[in-house]
This record gives C-alpha cells, sequence and structure tokens, in this order.
C-alpha cells in the first residue's frame, strides 16, 4: 500500500502522508571417511546496521485536482468506513434474495448485482432507513438462507512517496544517495541477475488492481494489456463476459471501459504498473519484468473503493485465467467475501502489508493479513536495508520485504517521481513473480511463491519482523545467481533433480523442502564413474554446509556416488538437503520420495504426528492392540503418504463423535458414534489418487451424531492402510 497524496480516513489505520517528487520524461544521457562437515560456523544473514535517519520527507509538485468520476465515495460513507444501505450476502446453495421472504420486503431489499454465480454472492440495497447496516446483518444472519452477511468495505490505497536506471536503487544498490539519503551496496533485488534469464515472457499478462493507469504514457503503452476477444468502440460485448468494449480492461469505480481518467485520480496505479512492467527502451525507468503486459483494473478513486468492485475485479482477472495480480491496498474489517474471492482466484495474490507501522500478528491488516495459500504479503525497507518506520510486519501474516521508500516510477502524463509505502514494495515482488512464471511457465501458485519465499536474502533487520527475514532476490528466485551452494538453498519443487558437481569449483548443491512432523523423506543419489558425491540433510538449526552442526541424517559411501538414506521428521520445519562433491567431477541424478508408502500404520507409528492431549488406550480388540482417543478442542493428528489410496480405522461407539477429515485441502465429516462398539471400522476411504505425496489430517470437532449424548464427542485412530 502506498500513502497517498492526502491522508486517509482511517480504515487502514494512521495513515502517513505521502511524497512524491515528479520529473518530465527525458533520455537517459577418503580413505577411512569420517563425517566431512567441519566444525565452522558461518552465518548467512547480512547485518543491518540500524538507521537512525527518519524517511525524507516528501513534497508533491502536482496541485490536487477534482476527480472526473461519477462514483464519488460520500463523506457519510467514509465515516463508517462502508457503503450506507449496501450488504454482501452469500445465500447457502439454491437460495436467492426471495428466500428471505417478508423480511426482503419488510426492509425494502433489492438485488443490486451479482458479483460470484458461482459461489452465489451478491450485492444487496435496502431502502429502510431506520435500518442500520449492523442491525441488518443481524437479521440476516438470523436467516436459515444465509451463509453470511458483512458491510460493503471501502478499501483504499495508503501511499507515502526514472528516466535514470542509476535511481532505481531497488533494482541495482551501488551505495548511491536517494534524494540525499546514501544507500547499502547491494540491498537490492538483483533485478540484473535475474535479467542474464529473462525480462519477461510477452505472453504473460500482469492484473493491476488499483487506481486507474495512464496506458499512454511513454514506458507504458507497449505493454498494456489489450483484450483478443473485444472489438474497440463497437458497443458490442464480444466476449460475451458481461463488460462492453473492455479493450484494456475496466473500470468498476465508474462501471465503464474508461481505465485512466486523470493525473491526480491515477497516479497510484500508475506508479505501480511501471515497477512492475516499464519497457525497456531510451526512455524512462525501466520495469522488473518490462516484457510482460500489464492489466488495468480500476475499482479504487480518488477517495478509495469499495470490497464489492474489488471482488469484481478479481473475479474479471480469474475469468481472463491471470496467474498474478497486485494489489496495493487495504482497509475495513475482515470480510469473509474478499477472502473468498482471494482464496478461490486461481492466482497469486501479491499484496502490501500496510502503512500502519504496526504488528499486523495482533493487528491485521486486510487483505494482506488474510489466512490464504494463494497470498504473498509485502513489507517495506529502505535503501539501508531497515524496514520502513511507516511499514507494517509480522513473523505470521507478512511473507517478505522488498523495495518500498523513495521508488521511482512513471506517473501519468509523460511524468516520473518518487513515492514511498508498501505500495511500492509490492510491485517488486510482482515483478519478480512474473520473470519466474515467464522462465517456468507450468509453474502452480504455490509453486510461485515457494520460489520467491525460499530465495530471499536475509537481512538482519528483517528477523523476527517478517516470516522469511528477508528481501527478495529474483536472482536467486530466477537460478540466475548461484546459491545452490549454501543455505537457503534453492526450494525443491519437483521429484528428481539433475545437476553437476566438482570437488574443486563447485562442491555444493543444496535443496531446500518443508517436512510436516512424522512425514518420512527418502533420498537417493547416482553419479558420474569415478566421482565419489555424498547426501547430507540438515534441520532448521543449520546456518552453513560448510560445518557438520545440524546434519540429522546422510550418506557418505567411500568411492561411490551411489548413495541413499530416509528420514522421519521428529518436527516441522525447513529442513536442507546437501549434495556435496568429495572427490571428481561429473554430473549426478538425484531422486525424491516424501511420505510413507505402500503398507499398514498403527497408531503407535512415528509416521502420524498427534498433538497434545492423546490417550493410548490398550485394548486387544483394536488392530494392533492399541488406539489413541482424544476428546480436547484443536486435537489433531496429520500423515503423509506416498500411494494411490488410503484408508482410515478407527473404534465406532456411544461415546464417539463426528470427526473431521482433510485429504489434500478437502475437507470431509467422518461419523465415528454407533450404538454397538465396533473396533477397527474402515470409517473413511478414498482411492484412485494420483501417485504421489498426499496429507491426511484428522480434526477433533466437538460435534456429535444427531440423537446423541451431549458429551458424545470423542474422535479416535487405531490404523492408517496406504495402498
Amino acid at each position: 500500500m502506498s500513502l497517498k497524496m492526502k491522508i486517509f480516513s482511517s480504515l487502514v489505520g494512521a495513515c502517513l502522508l505521502f511524497s512524491a517528487s515528479v520529473v518530465s520524461a527525458q533520455e537517459p544521457p577418503k580413505e577411512s571417511k569420517t563425517l566431512k562437515k567441519f566444525s565452522k560456523q558461518e552465518s548467512s544473514i547480512i547485518h543491518i546496521p540500524k538507521n537512525t535517519m527518519k524517511e525524507k520527507a516528501a513534497y508533491s509538485l502536482y496541485k490536487q485536482k477534482p476527480s472526473n468520476s461519477k462514483n464519488g465515495i460520500s463523506k457519510e460513507d467514509a465515516a463508517l468506513g462502508y457503503k450506507k444501505g449496501e450488504l454482501l450476502i452469500k445465500f447457502k446453495p439454491n437460495k436467492s434474495i426471495q428466500s428471505l421472504g417478508t423480511l426482503a420486503k419488510d426492509k425494502g431489499l433489492k438485488l443490486n448485482r451479482v458479483l460470484d454465480r458461482k459461489t452465489g454472492l451478491q450485492l444487496i440495497k435496502f431502502e429502510d432507513k431506520k435500518e442500520s447496516v449492523k442491525d441488518m446483518i443481524r437479521q440476516l444472519k438470523a436467516n436459515p438462507a444465509v451463509e453470511y452477511a458483512e458491510p460493503n468495505y471501502i478499501l483504499k490505497p495508503s501511499a507515502v512517496t526514472d528516466p535514470y536506471y542509476s535511481n532505481l536503487w531497488g533494482l541495482k544498490n551501488t551505495g548511491q544517495s536517494i534524494l540525499g539519503v546514501p544507500g547499502k551496496s547491494g540491498i537490492d533485488i538483483k533485478a540484473e541477475a535475474a535479467w542474464a534469464k529473462s525480462k519477461g515472457s510477452t505472453t504473460l499478462v500482469v492484473g493491476i488492481i488499483d487506481t486507474g493507469m495512464d496506458i499512454n504514457h511513454p514506458d507504458l503503452k507497449d505493454n498494456v494489456w489489450k483484450n483478443p476477444g473485444e472489438t474497440p468502440n463497437d458497443g458490442i460485448d464480444n466476449d460475451k463476459n458481461g463488460y462492453i468494449d473492455d479493450v484494456n480492461g475496466w473500470n468498476f469505480y465508474d462501471n465503464n471501459n474508461d481505465v485512466y481518467y486523470s493525473a491526480y485520480e491515477d497516479d497510484h496505479g500508475t506508479h505501480v504498473a511501471g515497477t512492475i512492467a516499464g519497457r525497456a527502451n531510451t526512455t524512462g525507468v525501466i520495469g522488473i519484468a518490462p516484457n510482460v503486459k500489464v492489466m488495468p483494473l480500476k475499482f479504487l478513486g480518488p477517495d478509495g473503493g469499495y470490497t464489492s468492485d474489488a471482488i469484481l475485479a478479481i473475479n474479471y482477472a480469474k475469468a481472463k485465467g491471470i496467474k498474478i495480480t497486485n494489489n496495493s491496498w487495504g482497509g475495513g474489517s475482515y470480510s469473509q467475501a474478499l477472502y473468498d474471492a482471494i482464496n478461490n482466484s486461481n492466482s497469486l495474490f501479491v499484496a502490501s502489508a500496510g502503512n500502519n507501522g504496526e504488528n499486523s500478528d495482533s493487528s491485521p491488516s486486510y487483505p494482506a493479513a488474510f489466512d490464504a495459500a494463494n497470498i504473498l504479503s509485502v513489507a517495506a525497507i529502505d535503501n539501508t536495508g531497515n524496514l520502513a518506520s511507516f511499514s507494517n510486519y509480522g513473523v505470521k501474516s507478512v511473507d517478505v520485504a522488498a523495495p518500498g521508500v523513495s521508488i521511482l516510477s512513471t506517473l501519468p502524463e509523460n511524468s516520473y517521481g518518487y513515492f514511498n509505502g508498501t505500495s511500492m514494495a509490492a510491485p517488486h515482488v510482482t515483478g519478480t513473480a512474473a520473470l519466474v512464471v515467464s522462465t517456468n511457465p507450468s509453474f502452480t501458485t504455490a509453486q510461485v511463491k515457494d520460489r520467491i519465499i525460499g530465495s530471499v536474502t536475509k537481512l538482519s533487520s528483517l528477523t523476527n519482523k517478517v516470516a522469511t527475514g528477508g528481501l527478495i532476490n529474483a536472482g536467486v528466485a530466477l537460478g540466475a545467481v548461484d546459491l545452490d551452494g549454501e543455505i537457503p538453498g534453492v526450494p525443491l519443487t519437483t521429484t528428481s533433480v539433475s545437476s553437476t558437481l566438482d570437488a574443486t569449483s563447485d562442491k555444493n548443491d543444496v535443496y531446500s523442502v518443508t517436512l510436516v512432523k512424522g512425514e518420512k523423506l527418502a533420498v537417493s543419489m547416482t553419479g558420474a564413474t569415478g566421482t565419489d558425491f555424498d547426501v547430507y540433510l540438515y534441520n532448521s538449526s543449520a546456518k552453513t554446509v560448510n560445518s557438520s552442526a545440524g546434519i540429522v541424517a546422510y550418506s557418505e559411501k567411500l568411492n561411490t556416488s551411489s548413495e541413499s538414506f530416509s528420514y522421519t521428521a521428529p518436527a516441522t520445519g525447513k529442513y536442507y538437503i546437501d549434495f556435496f562433491a568429495y572427490k571428481g567431477k561429473g554430473s549426478y541424478k538425484a531422486y525424491f520420495k516424501r511420505g510413507v508408502t505402500a503398507g499398514t500404520y498403527q497408531d503407535t507409528s512415528a509416521n502420524i504426528a498427534f498433538t497434545d492431549n492423546w490417550t493410548q488406550v490398550t485394548n486387544s480388540s483394536a488392530s494392533g492392540g492399541t488406539y489413541k482417543t482424544v476428546n480436547y478442542s484443536a486435537a489433531t493428528s496429520e500423515f503423509v503418504f506416498n500411494g494411490t489410496g488410503v484408508t482410515y480405522y478407527a473404534l465406532k461407539s456411544s461415546t464417539q463423535g463426528i470427526a473431521k477429515v482433510t485429504l489434500d485441502g478437502t475437507a470431509y465429516t467422518v461419523d465415528l458414534w454407533s450404538s454397538t462398539t465396533q473396533y477397527k471400522a474402515p470409517v473413511f476411504t478414498k482411492t484412485g489418487l494420483s501417485a504421489g505425496r498426499h496429507t491426511l489430517k484428522i480434526e477433533w470437532t466437538g460435534k456429535t451424531h444427531a440423537g446423541a449424548k451431549k458429551t458424545a464427542t470423542n474422535i479416535n485412530l487405531d490404523s492408517l492402510i496406504v495402498k
């Protein structure tokens, strides 16, 4: 989020004034082998001295102009933080506004717009002026036809604020001064290293959900998305998506195809676009992914925008198959509707962490703080490597950091300017993600996110501030910088790797992998004739592979490169696999298998991870003579297997309740109640799974079988069989 040219009302907390400096466009003038790891410990974290300077106060060369928009936000709505007389309602399956009966008639409830036909999410207006939004929500939540109802919150960009490449310190920091502040050499995203691999695919489109964008800017016009299914200015919805003449995107704020209104209103989105995809030419700045296309999806106006319009923008991008969106905005309280739209968007949702200078773990700023797997939340640092004073942070809710202070980029009307804010940090991550997808088009959203968070440069200033403790590194993310020779290594996303090692010049190849408690990892390798390569597994305590500290498993046979080991993780965490050249040079191939293979796993198996409070019961009728049972809130067991099917066996009796079983993210309800006692009962079976790694989770719910006693809420686990 950037801190905008005025102080906004506090939907995103106390905002800082944004700063901007604007310029016009210019042309840039072994024998008996023992463990080979020695004890020297080295830190891979770059130490950043604490910055005693405050961010330079900013100024704007723009005069604030009245907006051309026809859809302004009223002072009353701004004060409330949401649209008066409107609600977001998700109806239960096969239900609609008509299902509300007399309530709809009495309160004047009318359908405004369907936001998502698949999920049943609708924007509803109500005409009863005496009824508050909160009271209306309370009545709707009590109605059996409604899954949830919530306000239509106002969301905002919260912004502080080259022609010359040397001013883009976030891409290449040589220690140059930016707006009078000397930088720290090397504190950047290593863009030049990444460009050695790719400057982005010309077929990749990135969605920019923001204010509008100056699509005629000389640094952007050649990279603005053009809808191949739409004929310009014919007044027809050629691609039949519900939007007429959406040639370059859509303006959800005013519900038309005009994605640029004015310099004052659309500076924020224009600035974001330049950081992502400023064209590589002889004018102005260059973006991180200068070959990709950007899709303007405007839902923010001069005073912000509504949740309903943000959802429409997200769904538009989804319908167009967009893999990455940039989201430098936030505000309002938790919104289930917005969460659902993001979670179901089939894209990487890069979000700015917010500019309140707060810990988002305890004071969450949405949407960045949503617990959705496809969100990548971004904090801001300055050119010395320190966390910006305005930036939100949080080891649980913020993933990475990126340059966000004194960021030079495109502005409307052939201009450029410096902005500050997490709004400026997020597009650095979005641009990096675009490069990753360009070079790995088959990557899933999870793989793109893992590649970015697994390739950061660790900074001491970010320890205990963001989850990774690091600044994004585009060079490493694209494999252009050789960090596979040291921790943190390269995120492991495949079941096999092929590479080379050299005992003289390239001794180590390091890969990182996250294992859950009880998960089994099997690693094997073969190497070229005449080589002696070994393989080691380090736990999360390891700081370097140039030491034996942290080794938990290994294989190091003498005079051979045929090595293998298996390991069961005692705790969930990050582990590092190191392939090491003891002697010789040549190629190798390694294979990885995660999860236990076919067989029966009793409740006593170390491969089943139980949370606390499970009790082991001895009974000869159980399959292994014992079973584990629990009647405790939040109790779980987790099991990772590698196969095509699984069966869960349990005790069924009158004291048992309802268990929640989740297989690879899909949840099922399993009833363990029975009027008669049944041992070794197959209570859940799933077959026909794709060969590979799968995760099964069993959870206590506290729910009872219909008609059972209130205390019949136990769950248990006898055994699991993998097929």
